[in-house]
C-alpha cells in the first residue's frame, strides 16, 4: 500500500475515534464536577431544578427510560464510520497530486476522466492529463476547506455534549457538497480558467486562484449554492437589512472580567453574545469552563442587566456602582430608598428611551440640561424595575443565589431574610403580612 493511502486511512479514522473518546471523558468529568458542587455548596438544596438539569445533561443514565441502549451506541459509531468513509477518498484526492509532484510513489490514483468531466477531445493527451490532475487537486482543496470547517464544528459538538450520528452524517454531506460544487464551478469556467490550447493549460496562472476558490467553496458550500441561485435567478427571500441593523449583537467583552481570550473560550460552549450568556445556567457554565462558580454567576448577572437595559444604560449604571440585575433590584425595590435617588437612577436606566416616553413619566428629555428637574413618582420607577426583574431566568438565578447565601451563613435558620433588603409590596402585589 502506498504511503498516502495509509496516511489517508489513518487521518480519516483518527478524528471520529478521538471525538467519541473525548465526549465520553468530558461527560464523566463534568458529571463529577456537578456532583461535587451538589455535595458541598448545595448540600441542603440538592434537588434544585438547576442542579437536576445539569446532572441530567451529563448523566445519561439517571433516567432509565433515557438510558442509552446498545442500539444508540451503534448509531453513533455508524455515523462516525460514514464520516470516515467520506474522508478517506477526500484525503486521497488531496494527497495523490502531491505524490506525483514529489515522486515518492510509483503508483497513483487512477481516476476516470468521466468523474471530472471529459475534457475537450481536441486537446492532446498531455493536456487531458493536466485537466484531470487539476480537477483532482480542486476537489482535494475543497475537501480540505470542508474538513477544517468540520473540525471546528465537530469539536464544538463534542464540547457541548451534542456529538451524535446526525452530526457526523451532516458533516459528511457537507464535505460531499463542497467537492461537487467546486468541481462544477471549476469546469463551468466560473473562476475564469480557459482551456482552449495546451499552452494555456500549461501556463494558466489562474489555477492558483481556482485552488483558493475551491477551498472557500469547501469551507462555505452554502455560500456557493446561494451565489449560483442568484446567477440563475432563483427566487429567494431577501433579508430585511433595516431589521438586521436594529438587531445588533452585543459582544461578550462588555462584561467585566471577559476579554477576547475569555470570550473565545466561552464560544466553545455556544456562548457568542450577551443574550446567550444571560440565559445560561451558571452551574453548567462552571462545569464546562475553568472559571469559578461565583465568577460565572457574576458574569450571568451582569449579562442579564445588560440585556434588559441596553448597552448605553448598562455602562451608565456601572458608573453609578450598579453592575448586576440584583444590584438594580436592591437599589430600586428596597424599602426606604430616597425618592431623589430613585429619580436619578430612573434617568440613567432610561438613558436611551424616547423623549416622549421620558416626558410622560416625568423625566427630563435630556439630562444635565437647563430644565432637568425630574417629577417621576417612585411607584412608576419601581414598576419599571419590577417588570425588568419579573423574568423566569432572573427568578432562577435568585433561587440559586439564596441557596448559596444560606450555605455561606452555615445554614442558619433564624428567620431572617437571606437578602440584604426587604422589598415590601411590589407594584401590583398584595401587601406582605407583618413580621412575627
Amino acid at each position: 500500500m502506498n504511503w498516502h493511502l495509509l496516511l489517508a486511512a489513518l487521518l480519516a479514522a483518527l478524528l471520529p475515534l478521538a471525538l467519541i473518546a473525548t465526549g465520553v471523558e468530558l461527560r464523566r468529568v463534568r458529571l463529577r464536577t456537578v456532583e461535587d458542587l451538589r455535595d458541598t455548596v448545595f448540600v441542603q438544596h440538592r434537588d434544585l431544578p438547576q442542579i437536576l438539569l445539569a446532572l441530567a445533561r451529563y448523566d445519561r443514565s439517571r433516567n432509565d427510560r433515557a438510558r442509552p441502549s446498545r442500539q444508540d451506541e451503534i448509531k453513533d459509531r455508524t455515523g462516525a464510520f460514514i464520516y470516515g468513509l467520506v474522508c478517506f477518498p477526500g484525503f486521497i484526492l488531496l494527497f495523490d497530486p502531491i505524490t506525483e509532484l514529489i515522486g515518492l510513489s510509483g503508483r497513483h490514483l487512477s481516476v476516470s476522466p468521466a468523474i471530472f468531466w471529459s475534457p475537450d477531445p481536441t486537446l492532446s493527451a498531455a493536456a487531458v492529463a493536466i485537466t484531470i490532475k487539476r480537477s483532482v487537486a480542486v476537489a482535494g482543496f475543497a475537501f480540505l476547506g470542508g474538513y477544517i470547517f468540520n473540525l471546528r464544528y465537530l469539536i464544538r459538538q463534542t464540547l457541548n455534549q451534542e456529538l451524535s450520528a446526525l452530526a457526523f452524517v451532516r458533516a459528511a454531506l457537507r464535505l460531499v457538497q463542497g467537492m461537487i460544487l467546486s468541481i462544477a464551478v471549476y469546469h463551468t469556467g466560473a473562476v475564469g480558467l480557459g482551456s482552449a490550447t495546451d499552452q494555456q493549460l500549461a501556463k494558466d496562472v489562474g489555477f492558483a486562484a481556482a485552488l483558493g476558490i475551491a477551498f472557500i467553496l469547501g469551507y462555505f458550500p452554502d455560500l456557493g449554492v446561494g451565489r449560483i441561485a442568484q446567477w440563475v435567478r432563483v427566487h429567494v427571500k431577501e433579508v430585511d437589512q433595516t431589521a438586521l441593523d436594529e438587531a445588533r449583537v452585543i459582544p461578550l467583552e462588555v462584561i467585566d472580567g471577559i476579554d477576547h481570550e475569555v470570550a473565545f473560550r466561552l464560544q466553545e460552549s455556544n456562548l457568542y453574545d450577551i443574550q446567550n450568556l444571560a440565559v445560561t445556567n451558571p452551574i453548567e457554565l462552571y462545569a464546562e469552563t475553568p472559571y469559578t462558580l461565583l465568577q460565572s454567576f457574576d458574569w450571568v448577572l451582569q449579562a442579564q442587566l445588560c440585556l434588559v437595559v441596553g448597552v448605553s444604560s448598562f455602562h451608565q449604571l456601572k458608573r453609578h456602582r450598579i453592575r448586576t440585575i440584583f444590584d438594580l433590584e436592591r437599589a430600586v425595590l428596597s424599602d426606604g430608598v430616597p425618592e431623589d435617588y430613585l429619580r436619578a437612577l430612573a434617568a440613567v436606566l432610561l438613558f436611551d428611551a424616547s423623549a416622549c416616553f421620558r416626558k410622560r413619566i416625568g423625566l427630563p428629555e435630556q439630562c444635565d440640561g437647563p430644565n432637568d428637574t425630574a417629577t417621576a413618582s417612585a411607584l412608576v420607577i419601581r414598576h419599571i424595575v419590577a417588570i425588568i426583574s419579573d423574568d423566569l431566568h432572573v427568578h432562577r438565578l435568585r433561587i440559586l443565589w439564596q441557596a448559596i447565601m444560606q450555605e455561606t451563613r452555615g445554614g442558619a435558620a433564624d428567620g431572617k431574610p437571606l437578602w440584604l433588603f426587604y422589598t415590601g409590596a411590589l407594584p401590583g402585589d398584595p401587601p406582605h403580612p407583618p413580621a412575627g
